[in-house]
């Protein structure tokens, strides 16, 4: 532990290009596809669960015509 001390202004000159670097958003934070995604899954599981309220007064057909329909938003 006998290490010489650098100076402050040696110390950011060395460790600034990493610090600045480090704060740059990852490549898939600020994807719109992924903002998107994330859109359409929670709006999906929305109306998953307006479909569970309303299974009792739907029909079988109509019901599992409406998960159906939830399902291709999310593999479109």
């Amino acid at each position: 532990m006998n290490a010489p001390l650098l100076d402050f202004p040696e110390h950011v000159e060395k460790t600034e290009l990493i610090r600045q670097q480090q704060l740059l958003p990852l490549a898939f934070d600020s994807d719109d596809e992924t903002d998107k995604l994330a859109w359409t899954v929670r709006d999906v599981i929305e109306e998953m669960e307006f479909l569970i309220d309303m299974r009792a007064t739907m029909t079988t057909e109509d019901f599992r015509d409406g998960v159906r329909d939830q399902a291709r938003r999310l593999f479109k």
